[in-house]
């Protein structure tokens, strides 16, 4: 009888080995449950089905937190919560799992310095890839205006340019809680200047004064750093900051166009409050 009851326990033991689960854990808490079939450089591959034919499914590992295999042996992907799992099980406490960053990303900017002046503006980005190594930005920004007094028309008028800059971002390490990007920006600006001249008259010897609206327009290149302060999943705090040339700084009055023939080095600096989703 011992006998009988010792072979039906190791029975039981080795088909529950056998038939074990592997549990595949995302960073965003979803599961996968199957068998784990090779865990390679950057994904891993696995079944859901215990036949031997059956077919084998491809999950990237920077999509993935943990593999809890049927053995109980774990292994972490994510060594920040492998870290924060040690602490909370040595403090007896919860352990909370990275929630996954959103990929599209609007910003508001209360102050931005522009070659034409302080402004403020608006902008929205996308994540192109899967991992998150490249993004592209789409800013608009409108700059505070000038306002001069003309004593031609006996009111105030106001200079101001609008801007709208797309950009390519790179982030070499990723999406994280800090994250740096680097990348060329291509900016366009259009606006208007009030522009006041003296003309002097040699036959009658009178100079006249006059003020005349141009149209301007000015397009060039910064390469921009950014730094980027995740404060929580949906809330974040950016800087900006960088240096090019600006090609073209061209002024249009009736038929007679103004142009500045050289490239002159122009900047950007952005604070900006954003929402991540």
């Amino acid at each position: 009888m011992g006998r009988i009851l010792t072979l039906t326990l190791l029975l039981s033991l080795f088909f529950a080995t056998a038939h074990a689960q592997d549990v595949i854990v995302r960073k965003n808490g979803s599961t996968i449950e199957g068998k784990v079939v090779e865990v390679g450089i950057d994904k891993v591959l696995y079944k859901i089905s215990q036949e031997a034919n059956a077919a084998n499914f491809v999950v990237r590992k920077n999509e993935l937190l943990r593999i809890e295999f049927g053995n109980g042996q774990t292994i972490w992907f994510d060594k920040r919560a492998e870290r924060s799992n040690v602490r909370g099980r040595e403090r007896n406490e919860p352990i909370v799992q990275d929630e996954e960053l959103g990929k599209n990303k609007i910003d508001f900017s209360p102050f931005k310095a522009l070659d034409s002046g302080p402004g403020f503006g608006i902008s929205y980005e996308r994540i192109l890839d899967k991992r998150g190594y490249f993004g592209l930005l789409l800013p608009f920004t409108l700059t505070i205006p000038d306002s001069y007094y003309l004593p031609s028309i006996g009111e105030n008028s106001d200079d101001q340019m609008y801007y709208f800059s797309p950009s390519l971002k790179v982030y070499p390490f990723g999406q994280k809680r800090v994250t740096y990007a680097v990348g060329p920006t291509l900016f366009t600006g259009i606006g208007t200047k009030w522009q006041y001249t003296n003309k002097y008259d040699p036959l009658t010897g009178v100079t006249t004064s006059s003020e005349e609206e141009r149209q301007r327009f000015r397009m060039g290149m910064i390469v921009n750093n950014y730094v980027n302060f995740q404060i929580t999943p949906h809330f974040q705090i950016g800087l900006n900051a960088g240096v090019g040339p600006r090609y073209l700084d061209r002024e249009k009055y009736h038929s007679s166009t103004y142009r500045n023939g050289r490239m002159e080095i122009t900047g950007e600096f952005n604070f900006n409050l954003g929402f991540r989703f």
